[in-house]
């Protein structure tokens, strides 16, 4: 038998490797050699093309535990087709290229445990989460609109809550770096345990800890940059888009994407709802808005009279 292998490289097209007799289903991880190399691939959905006098190089083994589910397949193949990039560089944000992502021995995540603050939500924040509360387990749209010190964040915080008491993950989208530092104490502070923070300034040790966390659905809950927007979620319950409206959200250079709509986009591929929050919302998302695409809610009043 033969399989389709896609690599993490500049390739818009995948392999032929022989399976060897090794049970293999679309979406494993699998390590192959190519060239003097071995190198980490996905087996790929596509027939092999048949090929006679030529020696096909064996699969050298399947990586346990690791798989990409097919509504993450479906999207790669997508976001490369959209933005005009091939399927391998894709695939390579996607599970990196760092080959000792599978082969070191890591430990499980460790959230660190702080003191719960408790929060009360006003009429209108309580109003708020109703809101989002009304779709799951499909594709929507909503934008949670709220003048800055409205409590927005304590909204989503909720909703967050009720996704991952389910056993699901959720995403909170950020458009910079530098906010994730300031919004991990805000989330600790109302939850009682640090969030997995994910941007391109972590360490590499710490980048394959959390995905592995994030493939195997330990982690529940991670805070990033654009780059968050491809991790191989599990079971993925809700995307939150902070700041929907800032233009940092757009990546200029290497792969070039715009992360809000392509959150869109993965949240139809998953069949989930996410939830655009902002004080001011983009001219694009005000316009769905007006052609009810979205759905809308505003908070008016600032938080316990929050300066």
């Amino acid at each position: 038998m033969r399989a389709q292998v896609l690599l993490p490289k500049i390739f818009n097209f995948s392999f032929t490797y022989n399976t060897n007799k090794k049970k293999l289903n679309i979406g494993d991880l699998v390590e192959v050699p190519f060239g003097k190399n071995k190198e980490i691939g996905i087996i790929w959905p596509g027939e092999s093309s048949k090929l006679k006098k030529i020696k096909i190089k064996n699969i050298h083994k399947k990586i346990n535990k690791f798989s990409l589910n097919k509504n993450l397949i479906d999207f790669i193949k997508w976001f490369a087709m959209y933005n005009m990039m091939p399927l391998g560089l894709v695939l390579k944000m996607v599970i990196g290229s760092n080959k000792n992502l599978f082969v070191k021995d890591d430990k499980d995540f460790y959230q660190t445990k702080t003191t719960i603050t408790k929060y009360d939500l006003n009429k209108e924040q309580i109003n708020a989460l109703t809101f989002l509360n009304l779709k799951n387990n499909e594709f929507d749209v909503s934008v949670l609109q709220g003048t800055t010190g409205s409590g927005k964040t304590l909204v989503y915080f909720e909703r967050i809550k009720k996704i991952i008491s389910e056993n699901k993950q959720a995403l909170v989208l950020l458009p910079e770096i530098f906010l994730t530092n300031e919004f991990k104490l805000r989330f600790s502070d109302f939850f009682g345990f640090e969030p997995a923070i994910w941007h391109s300034k972590i360490t590499p040790k710490n980048k394959r800890i959390i995905w592995k966390g994030v493939i195997t659905n330990k982690i529940k809950l991670v805070v990033g940059a654009r780059s968050s927007l491809l991790l191989p979620f599990k079971n993925l319950g809700v995307i939150i888009v902070d700041e929907e409206h800032d233009t940092s959200y757009k990546q200029d250079e290497g792969v070039i994407y715009h992360a809000r709509d392509m959150a869109i986009a993965r949240a139809s591929f998953e069949k989930i709802p996410i939830h655009l929050v902002s004080s001011i919302p983009s001219l694009e998302t005000f316009n769905n808005i007006k052609n009810k695409k979205f759905r809308h809610f505003k908070i008016i009043n600032r938080y316990d009279d929050y300066p």
